[in-house]
């Protein structure tokens, strides 16, 4: 199978971004930052952390060995 190749390179800076908002829309995401930061400030750092429970994965056993394909293309 052949992979296709991006047409478009995907990786973009965040100061290509910011360059290209226009003031209206930067002034609305840093209000946006600004409230979500109030928030956390009022909301305690503490209650934002909450332990993950274990994964049902980790506790399951293999069946078998992992192994590795030899096969040639």
């Amino acid at each position: 199978m052949r992979l296709q190749e991006p047409l478009v390179d995907l990786v973009v800076a965040p100061a290509q971004v910011w360059a290209g908002l226009t003031t209206e829309t930067r002034a609305a995401a840093i209000e946006l930052l600004a409230r979500l930061a109030a928030n956390l400030v009022t909301q305690g750092f503490d209650s934002t952390h909450t332990e993950i429970s274990p994964c049902l994965h980790d506790s399951v056993t293999p069946r078998s060995a992992p192994t590795i394909s030899t096969a040639t293309l």
